[in-house]
């Protein structure tokens, strides 16, 4: 004997409009057949407009720009001068050749447009995906002064909007602030600056390790170098782990409870005094938990005798 076919879902749903229609109310149809009440009613279908669709895109594109005294210049024309410019300057990328048209030919262009319009005519520059310089940062045990710093990056903005962009450097087994670097920048240059006096100062020629995050003044290719020929093991802390730079954050958090959130910085020239003050009091003065209560400074005499 055949088994028996169990009913499926749209069986009970249209057996159960049926009982509707008899007077029955909803919630006790699907209640006896057993169905949740949200998909008992039919779904109405989606009836997409195509030309609406493709309005809804965006402007259409107009195919001219406009020159000098706003005249209207065509897009055969643009690429005409896209050729041009491309055959002179084949390393630019589409945004320098914006400023180009711009400068040079008097054009109201801009860089969206001349992306595309090199992208037509097959001008554009191969992408060349940028690679992190550095090792990947791994766990390690620290028994001596200056054998692994942590660099970071720390942003404060004065009341009259000016930034004040910090680059310190900790030494992990002291917790001494080896090195700083207070700008109203953060670029390669500013990191190097930091690492370069931080060297000086605490007379390290070699075998020190550098710990950094992922941030581009860290990874690019000038600071490479820069680590390599002042033998200089750069390692770069795993993606979302800050904790691995745990120490320069720890510091960081420090600044902030107790010099910044403490004082209102009015502008550039005086959050760097105070900043400069904090530092020197951190390393002088201010005892840690974790130093035996000790200052930085105390905790380096006493490791030495």
């Amino acid at each position: 004997m055949k088994k028996k076919e169990l009913p499926t879902v749209e069986d009970k749903k249209t057996l159960g409009r049926k009982y509707n229609e008899k007077g029955l109310k909803v919630s006790r149809v699907c209640r006896l057949l057993q169905i949740s009440r949200t998909s008992f009613y039919p779904r109405k279908k989606l009836v997409v407009d195509k030309l609406s669709l493709a309005r809804s895109v965006g402007r259409p594109i107009p195919g001219f720009s406009c020159g000098i005294n706003n005249c209207i210049v065509d897009d055969s024309v643009i690429e005409t001068l896209l050729h041009e410019v491309c055959e002179k300057y084949p390393f630019y990328g589409y945004k320098k050749i914006t400023h180009i048209l711009r400068r040079s030919h008097g054009l109201q262009i801009n860089a969206k447009k001349v992306y595309r319009l090199a992208k037509k005519l097959a001008l554009l520059l191969p992408y060349v995906k940028h690679v992190k310089q550095g090792h990947l940062a791994i766990a390690r045990n620290i028994n001596f002064v200056n054998e692994l710093w942590e660099i970071d990056i720390k942003y404060v903005k004065a009341l009259n909007g000016q930034f004040i962009m910090l680059t310190d450097i900790i030494d992990v087994y002291s917790r001494k602030l080896v090195g700083r670097e207070i700008t109203r920048t953060a670029t390669t240059e500013d990191a190097k600056t930091a690492v370069k006096r931080a060297l000086i100062d605490n007379n390290v020629t070699l075998n020190i390790i550098l710990r950094s995050d992922n941030g581009p003044q860290f990874t690019s290719i000038k600071f490479e170098e820069f680590c390599k020929i002042n033998n200089i093991y750069h390692e770069l802390i795993p993606t979302s782990s800050p904790n691995y730079n745990a120490h320069i954050e720890s510091f960081h958090s420090l600044l902030s409870k107790e010099c910044i959130s403490w004082n209102e910085i009015r502008n550039f020239t005086h959050g760097y005094m105070l900043i400069d003050e904090y530092i020197k009091f951190y390393n002088e003065e201010r005892i840690r938990g974790s130093l035996n209560y000790l200052s930085p400074n105390e905790f380096i005499k006493k490791s030495m005798i």
